[in-house]
Parts: structure tokens; C-alpha cells; sequence
């Protein structure tokens, strides 16, 4: 008789607890990257009225219950847009990395990150998020000759992510101009007073933007001019080529020949590079013929009778203008590149996503806060077969993953919980009207 008090003080202390946890669920349902907690119980030990090892049926009495563990569920909450840049959800398996202030690494599905006062990414409690610089950035500027990709160094080496307000994208001044198309050798006749015809010049005209040294915007024209008269087995043209600033100030000019054989064909060229404040820039107006080499002298510039300047014309350069830091944004990989008004992205670090062997066994020190244990083993990242870091996730910017916890699920618990603690407690009251009524049998 006096177990059934026992058992049901250890039903109300065990179903006190289960109310706090869903109690607690409820009040996190709508924070950010929150898991669901789930109360598991235990008996606390039972006891046999009877040797029953040759009994086919079992006399054991159970002597209550008490407070297993928690058990957190994982399972991937669902992802909400936002309006920041740096918010990012998780998509898949995987652990943002922080620091906090004292140096103390933890380990986060809320992606809610932000620039601190000092440029760094951290969360709304000032806690660092962590990755993997590029050194890309140097004196706040972009260095010449950056990496296009990151790959994570290892899980004990991750720093705090840096990415500075004021950053500029040198220029790299125009070094090459690629010329391609057809030059109209037809010649063009004008007849004179006395009823003669005389070969009039062809003319025709390129123009190219070039990027000087100063990252300032010019310009490159070459005007080209047929000798006449043409020969029945070549074309010469003369070449004036000029570079200009914005304002069309002839900065830099020099004269040079281009020749074609009777099929066209580019056989010489006399002006092959240009000076530009101090910057060289080579001319290619496509490879000299070689009857040994299919298509020389056809993949530049070439001279047909009749065909129109517009076939196949392309002007291309390299060189990049400078630009000023417009923005910053997250791609998939977890990659934080720089983005640039002159059209330049760069990549400036890569956001750390960390693994577990048994995320089961991380300690939870707040809603979305995680500790490491010796159950659940230290960070890792996932490697392929080359050594190369590779994730089962991706990353969404400007989103974040809600909590998972069901409100409907929590409220049903919350109810089952409470009767179970009701049923409890009328187990206590019940056992004492049982006493009260052997009592009463002896008066």
C-alpha cells in the first residue's frame, strides 16, 4: 500500500518535469533555429513478490518513475526569407561555428549574423561567426593576384570572418586588343572631268575602350587607309592608331602597315603594340599566313573584294576599371564575396559548416546554443577521397531556418502531460482512502 504514495510522487515529479520541457518548447517555438525537446522517463527499479524462474508468468512491481534525459530532434526546420544579407539557413547537415567573447567555441543552426562595430560577423549575443579567410583583402584593397576559390582549412584553425566597409577594386590597365573581321578591298573608282576613272582610297575604322593606368576610361582608334592603286596580288593598308583620353585628347598616336596576299590573307604587320602613359598595349590583328597552319592569316583581320566590313568584325580587351565595394553576399557554399560597382565579385572568405559523429550527444546550453561532448565527438568537416573539403549542405542568404518545433505537437503533450500528473496525484489520494478505510475495519 505505502508504494502506491511512492509511485505517485514519482509520477508528479516526472510529469512535472515533462510539462516544464513542452512548456519550455512552447516558449521557444518561434526563436530562430530552436530544436524540440523531448522528455524521456525511466522506472526506477522493480521488485518480484516471488521466485518466478520457473513461472511462466512475471510478478514484478514497478516502484515509480523518474527523469531519464532530454532528447533533442534534429530534423531540419523550415527556411523564412529576409531582408539581410547575411541572415543564413542551413540547408542540409551541418553546424555554423562561433566564438564567444571569452574565446568558448559553440556551435549554432541560427544563422542570424550581422557586422559588428569592427566589421566582424556576429550574432544578435556579439558571438563571432567562424571561416576561413581568402587573404584576399590587403590594406583595403584587393590584392593582384587573388585566389576565385576558398577551400576550408582544418575545424581547429577557423577565425573570426572580417569584411571591411571601405574595400576598392584596383584597375588593371588594358595590356591586349584583340582585332577580328573583314577589310572591303573591292576597289572603289571616280571619274574625272576628261571621262577617266581614278582608284579611290578605302577607308575604314576601329574603335576600342581601353582601361589607362590610372583606371580612367580611353579609348584606342585605328584608322585604316588602302594604298592605291591595289596590286593584283596583295592589298597594303596604312594604319594610324591613336589612343585617346575620355574627353577624345589625343594622348598617344603612331603609324604602322598591315598587308593581305591576293586571297586576303594577313602577310604582315608593322604596328604591333602602343604605349599608353607608360602601359604597353599589343595589337593582335590575328597570326601571319603559313600555308603550313590551317586558318592563318584568316583568324584576325583580312581583306575580301566585295564583302561587307560587318562579317565576323569583333574588337575585344582585357583590362578591368576599377571599383568601389557596392555590396557584400553568401552563395551556396557558404563562399562571402565581395561585390564591386564595376561589375567584380570577389571571394572573401568561406563560412565554416561543421559535423559531429553523433550530433545526438551535444550539450545544449541554451535554445540554440551547443557544446561538443566526448559523446558526440569534436568538429569535424567532411572530406572527399583527394583530401578536399566538401559539404552535405548548402547555404541560403537572406533566410533562415525556423524553429522545428510543432505547436500542435507541444499542446498535445502538454495535455498528456498534465493528466498523467492529475492521474498522479489521484493515485495518492485514492491510496489514502484505502488506508483510511483498513483503519476504519478495526473500530
Amino acid at each position: 500500500m505505502n508504494n502506491s504514495f511512492y509511485n505517485g510522487i514519482s509520477g508528479m515529479k516526472t510529469h512535472q518535469f515533462g510539462i516544464d520541457v513542452w512548456a519550455d518548447n512552447i516558449a521557444n517555438i518561434n526563436k530562430v533555429g530552436s530544436k524540440t525537446t523531448i522528455p524521456e522517463f525511466s522506472t526506477v527499479f522493480s521488485t518480484s513478490m516471488a521466485n518466478s524462474f520457473s513461472s511462466p508468468t512475471s510478478s514484478d512491481i514497478g516502484l515509480g518513475s523518474r527523469v531519464g534525459a532530454t532528447h533533442l530532434q534534429f530534423k531540419q526546420g523550415s527556411i523564412t526569407k529576409t531582408e539581410n544579407p547575411f541572415d543564413m539557413a542551413i540547408n542540409g547537415d551541418g553546424w555554423f561555428g562561433i566564438l564567444d567573447q571569452e574565446g568558448n567555441q559553440m556551435f549554432t543552426r541560427a544563422g542570424l549574423f550581422n557586422k559588428d562595430a569592427d566589421a566582424f560577423l556576429v550574432d544578435p549575443n556579439g558571438n563571432y561567426l567562424l571561416g576561413t579567410s581568402a587573404n584576399n583583402i590587403q590594406d583595403g584593397s584587393v590584392v593582384p593576384n587573388l585566389k576565385k576559390s576558398i577551400d576550408l582549412t582544418e575545424p581547429k584553425t577557423q577565425t573570426k570572418i572580417q569584411l571591411p566597409d571601405d574595400l576598392v577594386f584596383p584597375p588593371k590597365p588594358t595590356s591586349n586588343i584583340d582585332f577580328k573581321g573583314a577589310l572591303n578591298s573591292k576597289p572603289i573608282y571616280e571619274k574625272n572631268l576628261d571621262g577617266t576613272q581614278t582608284e579611290k582610297a578605302n577607308e575604314d575604322k576601329f574603335v576600342s575602350q581601353v582601361i589607362n593606368p590610372d583606371g580612367s576610361i580611353g579609348f584606342l582608334e585605328i584608322n585604316l587607309t588602302k594604298t592605291v592603286p591595289q596590286l593584283p596580288d596583295k592589298t597594303i593598308w596604312n594604319a594610324k592608331t591613336t589612343i585617346l583620353d575620355e574627353d577624345k585628347n589625343i594622348i598617344t598616336s603612331k603609324d604602322g602597315q598591315l598587308a593581305f596576299n591576293g586571297r586576303g590573307a594577313l602577310t604582315a604587320s608593322t604596328i604591333t603594340s602602343i604605349d599608353n602613359n607608360g602601359n604597353t598595349i599589343n595589337l593582335n590583328f590575328g597570326s601571319i599566313y603559313d600555308p603550313a597552319k590551317n586558318n592563318s592569316g584568316f583568324d584576325g583581320l583580312f581583306a575580301f573584294n566585295g564583302m561587307s566590313n560587318d562579317f565576323a568584325r569583333n574588337v575585344s580587351q582585357d583590362g578591368e576599371k576599377s571599383g568601389d565595394l557596392q555590396n557584400y553576399g553568401v552563395s551556396q557554399d557558404g563562399t562571402v564575396e565581395a561585390i564591386f560597382d564595376n561589375g567584380k565579385t570577389v571571394p572573401v572568405a568561406k563560412v565554416a559548416l561543421y559535423h559531429f559523429q553523433n550530433k545526438a550527444g551535444l550539450e545544449q546550453s541554451s535554445p540554440v546554443y551547443f557544446k561538443p561532448t566526448a559523446n558526440s565527438g569534436d568538429p569535424l568537416f567532411f572530406k572527399d577521397k583527394n583530401g578536399n573539403t566538401i559539404n552535405t549542405a548548402t547555404i541560403s542568404s537572406h533566410a533562415l531556418e525556423t524553429s522545428n518545433i510543432s505547436m500542435t505537437t507541444a499542446l498535445t503533450e502538454l495535455i498528456v502531460m498534465q493528466k498523467a500528473y492529475d492521474a498522479s496525484a489521484k493515485s495518492i489520494t485514492t491510496s489514502d482512502q484505502l488506508i483510511q478505510n483498513a483503519i476504519n475495519m478495526k473500530k
